[in-house]
């Protein structure tokens, strides 16, 4: 996938968030002290918001599930996340998280498309209508599972998966890259993704 497509007719972006928006801690961030934001990722953030995009952060954070933080730090790291996003100009996302560990099965958690799906309702697109940006498999394979497309950023955890799954559009570098491809393909438009 060395030319990765755009969807037609977005309708809204679904973004993982570490790895993609911020740097993914090997210790999970717990403060907003530890939030740093990846090269790019807050104008990509602007230029799909200036596209009209709802966009929404879907997140699994089992660092509450571990005892490791409270759902209280988390909501201050995104109220610093949401205060620099703003500060920018551009419109904050919808925050949805996954406070589960992988033990506990919940539906929510990635690669379930629990948290996708409520990100469809609240963003009003149909599946086909989003695409979910992420750095890991377990992304990929929670908008195929919602029914959504997906574009892979190699910002976080490395490379493409060898198999991705059905509705991935490719990979690309980072955010900012992403947006730039994704931003031709806003409904009801029909230009070419920029490359």
């Amino acid at each position: 996938m060395a030319h990765p497509a755009s969807p037609p007719a977005l309708r809204a972006v679904l973004l993982d968030r570490d790895g993609v928006l911020n740097i993914n801690r090997p210790g999970y961030v717990r403060s907003p002290d530890d939030w740093e934001w990846l090269p790019g990722a807050r104008t990509g953030y602007g230029l799909l918001a200036a596209a009209g995009l709802p966009l929404a952060v879907i997140t699994n954070q089992s660092a509450i599930g571990r005892g490791l933080m409270t759902s209280s730090h988390l909501d201050a790291i995104h109220a610093r996340m949401t205060a620099d996003l703003t500060a920018d100009g551009a419109a904050p996302p919808h925050v949805l998280y996954c406070p589960h560990t992988p033990e506990a099965a919940c539906a929510c958690r990635k690669p379930r498309p629990g948290m996708v799906l409520r990100a469809l309702t609240l963003t009003g697109a149909a599946p086909h209508e989003a695409v979910l940006i992420g750095d890991h498999e377990s992304d990929l394979r929670a908008a195929a599972a919602a029914g959504c497309h997906s574009l892979h950023v190699r910002s976080g955890r490395g490379p493409l998966p060898a198999h991705p799954p059905p509705g991935c559009l490719g990979s690309v570098p980072n955010l900012h890259a992403a947006a730039l491809l994704l931003s031709g393909s806003t409904a009801p438009h029909t230009a070419a993704p920029r490359r």
